[in-house]
């Protein structure tokens, strides 16, 4: 794990970590200079504004919810992309919390919330674009996942 130190003296750690991307999206929106970058941002710096969007709330409600009791993940036949980059821990904190409320995986939030913020997938009273932080802030989220035994009711709440 990677100690370091923000501008603001708040430490904040980076471990490696991986994402699967479709090969289309990638040889798309990617690019290499000498990490993987989205536009002129970094993967890291990328999921972190992802993870600050004033928005998130309202476009993760738009995503649906999964009545399966594991994980959905991406469609099979898209020839994923193995992607390693080193994230802000709470940023990926926080894209686990997400994935584990709704239902869905990390890879899979990721490129929903990329192809948002690309313009592919357009959203009804969108908003606005998300805002650009000067430093990063600790939100709080709560994820509560009630299970049902009798009835087999798996129910997932995401409070940002």
């Amino acid at each position: 794990m990677n100690k370091q130190t923000r501008i603001d003296r708040e430490p904040y750690y980076q471990s490696r970590s991986t994402l699967l991307i479709p090969e289309s999206y990638f040889k798309k929106y990617f690019w290499r200079s000498p990490y993987v970058k989205v536009g002129h941002l970094a993967l890291s710096s990328y999921l972190g504004a992802l993870m600050d969007d004033p928005q998130l709330e309202y476009k993760l409600s738009r995503l649906g919810r999964t009545s399966k009791w594991k994980k959905h993940y991406q469609e099979e036949g898209q020839k994923l992309r193995r992607v390693n980059f080193y994230p802000d821990d709470r940023d990926w904190g926080r894209l686990s919390a997400i994935s584990n409320a709704t239902g869905y995986s990390r890879c899979y939030i990721f490129v929903y919330l990329m192809l948002i913020a690309m313009g592919v997938i357009s959203l009804e009273n969108s908003g606005t674009p998300p805002v650009r932080m000067r430093w990063h802030w600790n939100s709080r989220v709560f994820c509560t996942v009630f299970v049902d035994a009798v009835t087999r009711n798996l129910t997932r709440r995401l409070q940002v």
